[in-house]
């Protein structure tokens, strides 16, 4: 018998890295800046237990029962009054609850992507999502970042450029807060400008929102949704803010959009948890939510800080790396030396011999080359111990300066 006859979209998908990074995470002897995990000991534990014990009690046998297609309304009200708070209003009607962010993504996709559609993203840009665009076909074009993200010229450029072949792109996807695997964030300025070419080629925008309630400084921009809530369909997780178990993420958008969605919902999930969403309507309500945020913040910064004075102290000469204001990542990029190595390659190296993890730059790239992607990597800071960050980032600052002098050698 001959080999199992796949769809042909597996084909790109395989080239996801997501399950190889939460396995590392789970080796109790491997240092993994890799997964992108909140801090354990940032969950409020006993409230958390508290609320699903009030679920049960207040709410009966009905929540472990199939719930709405759209969500509970209880939470959809609870996170309409929450992106209003951010700048977007909103009605219940306008949210849907999702299975987790990458859920959202996926029924965003689902409901817009045809096979051969054009998506634009950054360059680079979230891993997951991309292993989402691709399972739907998509002919995913990256759009170049700066040291300020996005960069909006090159966004015009890309635009004219694709018009004038005939193709107009669907979607544009970003991260514009804290953006994974940067970890830079968009002024207001950009994020103006990005919404005007949105408009001007009749783009829908996806606006990825993960990480923009776990800031450590300095102002928050506006929301996208908050400056074009008809162009924009914004995308948000709990799993930051309450707890990746739950599985639950929700996106706004206007309420043809969201009716759309539904209908791919049905053939997704059908519904999301429904006793998880009463617990998440209870956390935010509550304002659980906003207290193990304040808690979490200071952990997350402490750990940044850490990373960064590593960095500072053992990276080879030349190396450059993003400082974000908030979230959970910063982007490496090694020197022009590295050029002849590939930090993908040097990977397995770096677990067997340093026993870190960290994710490489290639796999953050649409496109397989014409990037800086092998002198790149992404650390997650988020979830080691600041000992851990530290001894990690020294490792992996050895590991680099050994393999450009073992470079260097080879090359006289």
């Amino acid at each position: 018998m001959g080999g199992e006859r796949f769809a042909t979209r597996l084909d790109g998908m395989r080239r996801s890295d997501v399950a190889t990074i939460l396995k590392l995470a789970e080796q109790p002897d491997v240092l993994s800046f890799a997964g992108g995990l909140p801090a354990p000991e940032s969950f409020l534990i006993e409230d958390y237990a508290e609320l699903e014990a009030a679920v049960l009690r207040d709410q009966g046998r009905a929540v472990l029962g199939y719930g709405p297609s759209a969500g509970v309304s209880a939470l959809r009200e609870t996170l309409a009054a929450r992106m209003e708070h951010f700048g977007r209003p909103t009605v219940a009607d306008e949210i849907l609850v999702t299975t987790g962010g990458i859920a959202a993504l996926d029924l965003v996709a689902k409901a817009y992507v045809d096979a051969g559609d054009i998506v634009l993203v950054g360059a680079p840009s979230y891993l997951a999502a991309l292993h989402v665009l691709r399972s739907y076909q998509a002919d995913i074009v990256g759009v170049p970042l700066d040291d300020q993200g996005l960069d909006p010229d090159a966004l015009d450029t890309t635009l004219r450029e694709l018009r004038a072949t005939g193709r107009a792109p669907k979607l544009l996807y970003l991260v514009p807060t804290f953006q994974n695997p940067t970890g830079l964030t968009l002024s207001e300025t950009r994020r103006r400008r990005v919404l005007e070419l949105a408009r001007e080629h009749e783009l829908r925008v996806v606006e990825d929102s993960a990480y923009e309630d776990l800031r450590f400084e300095g102002e928050a921009p506006p929301r996208l949704c908050a400056l074009d809530p008809e162009r924009v369909i914004h995308i948000n997780t709990l799993s930051k803010i309450v707890a990746p178990s739950l599985r639950l993420g929700w996106l706004a958008a206007r309420r043809e959009i969201v009716d759309a969605l539904v209908l791919c919902k049905q053939g997704q999930d059908q519904c999301s948890t429904t006793a998880g969403q009463w617990v998440a309507h209870r956390f935010l309500s509550e304002g659980v939510a906003e207290r193990q945020i304040e808690a979490a913040v200071p952990i997350y910064r402490e750990r940044r800080d850490v990373c960064l004075a590593a960095l500072a102290e053992g990276m080879p000469e030349g190396t450059v790396w993003t400082r974000p204001e908030g979230g959970f990542y910063t982007w490496i990029t090694l020197p022009p030396a590295f050029a002849a190595l590939d930090t993908e390659a040097l990977l397995p190296r770096a677990v067997a011999e340093q026993g870190v993890a960290y994710v490489a730059g290639n796999a953050f790239y649409a496109a397989p080359d014409g990037h800086a992607g092998p002198r790149q990597l992404r650390l997650a800071y988020s979830y080691l111990g600041l000992d851990q960050v530290a001894l990690g980032v020294r490792r992996l600052a050895a590991l680099f300066r050994v393999t450009l002098d073992e470079a260097r050698e080879g090359g006289r």
